[in-house]
């Protein structure tokens, strides 16, 4: 199954509609990548609770370290 994806590229932090790119073939560019499956069609309040999830995931140094994320800060 095919997927949909929202992108944003270093140095941009989503204020403005230009600042994303999509699609359904990654850009190799984005330093950050959200993917949706096509053909599930999650509600909008699931997509905004996972994102809130990887919030806390990248919050909690020991998780990003021991998943193997070369992350600073």
């Amino acid at each position: 199954m095919a997927d949909h994806y929202v992108s944003l590229t270093r140095g941009n932090e989503g204020f403005s509609a230009v600042n994303f790119v999509t699609g359904t073939s990654s850009a190799s560019t984005a330093l950050f990548e959200f993917r949706v499956l096509d053909g599930v069609t999650p509600k909008q309040t699931e997509v905004l609770k996972a994102l809130d999830s990887f919030k806390r995931f990248f919050a909690d140094r020991q998780q990003v370290v021991a998943a193997g994320f070369d992350v600073a800060g």
